[in-house]
């Protein structure tokens, strides 16, 4: 009985040392997951931090593209509305200096059917008189024509200078 006794207890032993280790490896093993988990959340963590980082930089080069083609489209509409500019006072210049040249033509066109007027010669025809005096109603309605038409371009030059401080 006493060997038997001895056999339980060196059995108990071994069973309570064999649980202790078993449960020792399996401390250990739990351990050494979590461990592996923690490792992996980390790497984990790693890729996306770098992942954010990349977007990050793509953003930020999006951005700093996107503000040099702001700028580029601002500089081309300045030099597209600078050069809209010059066409239009281009324009309106060579339409004053063709106003101008009409002026002077009915100017001497005027002078001229004056001269005429003036002539007893060509006024004593009656119907000839009639015609001169229907030219001259002309010319009238032309000088009031060409007096509405430099009215127009005066506004017109007012409305393209309104707006503009660089003119």
């Amino acid at each position: 009985m006493l060997k038997t006794h001895k056999t339980a207890i060196t059995l108990i032993i071994v069973v309570v040392f064999w649980a202790a280790a078993v449960s020792l490896v399996s401390a250990q093993q739990a351990e050494q997951k979590q461990e592996m988990m923690r490792q992996q959340q980390m790497e984990q963590m790693q890729k996306m931090m770098q992942n954010m980082n990349r977007l990050t930089e793509r953003a930020h080069k999006l951005t700093q593209t996107m503000n040099q083609r702001m700028e580029q489209m601002q500089e081309k509409q300045q030099e597209q509305t600078q050069e809209q500019t010059r066409e239009q006072d281009r324009l309106m210049q060579r339409m004053g200096e063709s106003m101008g040249v009409m002026a002077e033509n009915m100017k001497k066109t005027m002078e001229n059917a004056q001269e005429m007027m003036q002539n007893r010669e060509m006024t004593r025809d009656r119907e000839m008189k009639q015609d001169m005096e229907r030219l001259q109603e002309r010319m009238g309605d032309m000088v009031k024509g060409m007096e509405n038409m430099l009215q127009l371009m005066e506004r017109m030059t007012e409305r393209l200078n309104e707006g503009v401080p660089e003119r």
